[in-house]
């Protein structure tokens, strides 16, 4: 009885991986009168070397995430320390009180690299990560981008 069913099986699907076979034939003479050979090259390398490529893809992708959190962690590290020095000298959080009082308000550019374990930092939206040194988040945050940040978060 069993030898029956498997029997019906085989006459079933036996046509079935036939016209698939046959219909990617077609998809790949298609393909290949798209991209030509040097085309169908790149495909070939590519199946025979997808599990290294897409490991490299993978690893980016992790390394430029871990790269955008420690940019928010940053971000909000700084954020909060020059916030908590200048709450009792603002009383308006206008843009010319905050850039007044930013002068004199000492920025924890070291403290907040070391709120970081993995030292890469990227912004939002950035393909490249770049080394997180004091300089580099210096640059990352100039004081036009500080003010407007605590501008948006302290508006009452």
């Amino acid at each position: 009885m069993e030898y029956g069913i498997q029997l019906g099986a085989e006459y079933i699907l036996r046509p079935i991986f036939y016209f698939l076979d046959l219909l990617m034939s077609i998809i790949l003479g298609i393909l290949q009168g798209f991209i030509g050979n040097w085309g169908m090259k790149t495909i070939e390398f590519y199946y025979e070397n997808s599990l290294w490529i897409n490991s490299i893809l993978l690893l980016y992708a992790l390394v430029l995430s871990i790269a955008w959190r420690n940019y928010q962690a940053v971000k909000r590290y700084l954020l909060l320390s020059i916030t908590s020095q200048l709450e009792s000298k603002v009383k308006s959080w206008s843009k010319a009180e905050i850039s007044k009082n930013l002068k004199i308000t000492q920025f924890p550019w070291e403290s907040a690299r070391k709120q970081i374990k993995v030292p890469l930092l990227a912004k939002s939206g950035s393909l490249l990560p770049i080394f997180a040194s004091e300089a580099a988040i210096e640059k990352m945050f100039p004081k036009d981008v500080l003010i407007k940040i605590i501008r948006e978060t302290n508006k009452k």
